[in-house]
């Protein structure tokens, strides 16, 4: 039974990875072939001659080519040049007869183009041979897996990484459409079938949907298509690949929130800086007081933004809160400013509360309490504690000592109506300021 000419292809490149090109076993195998053909070519010389015979060794020649590449080829068609030498029989005298000068020319012509044109096959084969591997390596790498569907016959091949991707035995892969389509997701059936009815009319198609996988896990999955049509007929075959997307659309999912996040923050970040523009205009006496004491709470406002830009705006360290906030007054030295308690992380909203609150009781300190003195400190603590039905609280103590003497101010100013509006209002805490002749101390809780 003859080989089809497109399972000649598959058995060339089975040959190409059997038998190294140009190597000994290459060489080996075409004195084997020539030695065959010239045993058969002496015993069937009674009955065919010498013309007939040597057209034995052409398909020796090609096959060595084929298996080995041209010097191989080359090889077989010389040391069948020998043997039509030393084994030619009859009447003639060997290269004095022209007609063997003849037949030799033409054995070596047709052999010659032989080799050229196997040797040619053989190289084609191996690019394409080290381009499939290359191929194979990149879907692999990128995990895109390949099918293809059979518009006539309806009948539907993936490819191992295919398989794979929808986490399938090889057993269990769909070989028609309607298999196929119980791994689709309900609401993803009409875009799906729409999309391909179009590719079959413009030729291409690329769409997302969602895959409902063997363990009930749903993926998102990239696809792309394209028609193989026999002539001007119909489309007869749809090839594709399709690859997993899911972190990727779970990366936009986050982006678009991380957006809509931003413009809600942003718009409230702005009505911050009005109401503090609005206040600190009230409560300032001159142009340059306005501009200074506004520039410094914008100041303060921005550190906080920044360490919770830095965080991806999830979560802040208190001590980082607090550290930025007293850094212009001259940080946590742990000398004249000590800063005591367990690690603490807070919320966006909690940070920008407890943010704006110490930069105002540092300022406070500065201008009027203990750091305005320079034997003044304060003393920073906190803890957490269960309120009374055991729902954790964040307790915070601001002491200031051996500062000028402290009393309670007549009218509150914006300052300390900042502080109650932070930690208060903003993040429904209660607060306490006590001023006692020794100093400052403010103490407020906040439920974590």
């Amino acid at each position: 039974m003859f080989l089809s000419l497109r399972a000649l292809p598959a058995l060339l490149i089975r040959s190409t990875k059997l038998i190294p090109t140009h190597s000994s076993l290459a060489y080996g195998l075409a004195v084997a072939m020539v030695s065959t053909a010239v045993l058969v070519r002496l015993s069937l010389h009674p009955l065919l001659g010498d013309t007939l015979c040597d057209v034995m060794l052409y398909p020796v020649v090609l096959v060595a080519a084929v298996l080995g590449g041209g010097r191989v080829g080359l090889f077989a068609l010389l040391l069948g040049a020998v043997s039509i030498l030393l084994f030619r029989r009859g009447d003639n005298h060997g290269l004095a007869d022209p007609r063997a000068l003849m037949d030799l020319g033409l054995y070596l012509l047709a052999g010659g183009l032989s080799v050229v044109v196997a040797a040619s096959l053989r190289a084609a084969v191996e690019r394409l041979e080290v381009a499939q591997e290359r191929l194979v390596a990149a879907l692999e790498a990128s995990g895109t897996g390949t099918w293809r569907w059979n518009l006539r016959s309806k009948h539907v091949e993936w490819d191992p990484a295919l398989i794979h991707l929808f986490g399938l035995d090889p057993d269990n892969a769909p070989r028609t459409e309607a298999e196929f389509a119980r791994f689709i997701h309900p609401d993803d059936h009409a875009h799906v079938r729409k999309t391909i009815n179009e590719a079959v009319i413009r030729g291409v198609a690329d769409y997302e949907f969602r895959a409902v996988l063997p363990n009930g896990a749903v993926r998102w999955m990239y696809a792309r298509s394209r028609m193989i049509r026999d002539g001007k007929g119909p489309a007869a075959l749809m090839i594709g690949a399709c690859l997993d997307i899911t972190e990727r659309k779970l990366a936009q999912e986050r982006q678009t929130l991380l957006v809509h996040e931003l413009n809600h923050r942003v718009k409230n970040t702005l009505s911050v800086v009005q109401s503090l523009a609005l206040q600190t205009l009230r409560g300032s006496s001159t142009l340059e007081a306005f501009r200074d004491a506004f520039q410094a709470r914008l100041f303060a406002l921005s550190a906080t933004h920044n360490i919770l830009t830095e965080g991806l705006w999830e979560s802040a360290c208190m001590r980082e809160i607090l550290n930025a906030e007293l850094k212009p007054f001259g940080g946590i030295d742990e000398r004249r400013v000590c800063a005591t308690g367990e690690p603490i992380r807070l919320t966006p909203r909690q940070a920008l509360g407890f943010g704006m609150a110490f930069h105002e009781l540092a300022t406070n300190a500065v201008k009027y309490g203990s750091l305005s003195a320079t034997q003044g400190s304060v003393a920073i603590a906190w803890r957490t504690a269960p309120d009374p039905d055991g729902r954790p609280l964040l307790l915070v103590d601001w002491i200031e000592r051996d500062g000028p003497a402290v009393t309670e101010p007549s009218r509150r100013g914006f300052g300390s109506k900042l502080i109650e509006r932070s930690i208060c209002a903003e993040l429904d805490g209660a607060l306490q300021m006590r001023f006692d002749p020794s100093g400052l101390n403010c103490s407020f809780s906040v439920p974590l």
